[in-house]
């Protein structure tokens, strides 16, 4: 079965999310599993601490994590954890009041440049927004508000500067992955068809030199 076109150029809101839950956040886990020895009350024998065995090469510290001592998994592993109440997430610096304000601000005065947030900042707000609102120190639903408020701003200014689209470049730097997504079908379909405008000039001029 084919996809369809626009699935064929670009990925599905599910792919986009399951590539971000691949990557690395910080936590405070509430679980000890680096293999520690303690004597048991009763005297005699070891007793060492939980150690799990995943389907992963990407967790590795899944087995050396200690109690209340924050270190960095994947984030669909941070989300089990914490559904098991075994950790808390630790938000990630740019997602708070002041730093997302401080990025609104930057894209209002740079109207050529958009702010340096990560690849994968609106992915990310969203799915922690709904699986660990109780982790942010900011009021969620500001939080929410500034976040899109970031993303309409830096939309409007993708609208502008595709006027200076052409059929060979377009500078997109610091946009994300969703972002990206969103615009490539018609950016592609539009550079496109200017590279054909392009050689249809170039072959007419060729024809009138001739």
């Amino acid at each position: 079965m084919s996809l369809p076109d626009q699935l064929e150029s670009t990925f599905s809101p599910e792919e986009i999310q399951f590539i971000v839950e691949n990557e690395p956040i910080r936590i405070f886990p509430r679980i000890t599993t680096r293999k520690t020895k303690r004597p048991l009350p009763t005297g005699g024998g070891n007793n060492e601490s939980v150690r799990w065995k995943l389907i992963t090469t990407n967790d590795y510290n899944v087995n050396n994590m200690v109690a209340m001592q924050s270190t960095e998994v994947t984030l669909w592993l941070a989300l089990l954890l914490k559904q098991q109440n075994k950790c808390s997430i630790v938000a990630p610096s740019w997602l708070t009041l002041k730093e997302l304000d401080r990025s609104i601000q930057y894209e209002k005065t740079h109207a050529d440049r958009f702010c340096p947030v990560p690849w994968n900042w609106l992915v990310l707000a969203q799915v922690l927004f709904k699986r660990a609102p109780e982790h942010f120190h900011d009021p969620v639903h500001e939080l929410r508000a500034k976040v899109q408020d970031l993303r309409e701003v830096r939309q409007l200014k993708v609208l502008r500067g595709l006027r200076h689209l052409n059929e060979s470049h377009l500078q997109l730097d610091n946009l994300s992955l969703l972002e990206i997504n969103e615009l490539r079908p018609f950016i592609v379909n539009v550079m496109d068809k200017l590279r054909q405008l392009h050689v249809a000039k170039g072959t007419m001029e060729d024809e009138e030199e001739g």
